[in-house]
């Protein structure tokens, strides 16, 4: 049985986003990885803890959120 279009589309909002590693968020803001590591432990950027080894993923969405924060907080001291 073949799904529409539409069908597939709500499929694919209902599914959960794609965590990003700890390489991946460093080299989307071209830094080192052990300085994400460093703000997830500061808890400045909040991780999540996938598998039994417990490795480090993150949203996009905190990401964007750290950034914004940081990026007022860079302004309120320049100001």
């Amino acid at each position: 049985m073949k799904k529409t279009m539409a069908e597939i589309e709500g499929q694919e909002k209902k599914l959960p986003q794609k965590m990003l590693t700890v390489k991946e968020i460093a080299s989307i803001l071209n830094i080192h990885p052990n300085t994400v590591r460093r703000w997830e432990k500061k808890g400045l950027l909040e991780s999540y803890g996938i598998g039994p080894r417990r490795s480090l993923r993150f949203k996009r969405e905190d990401m964007i959120d750290f950034l914004d924060k940081s990026k007022s907080e860079a302004h309120k001291v320049s100001g």
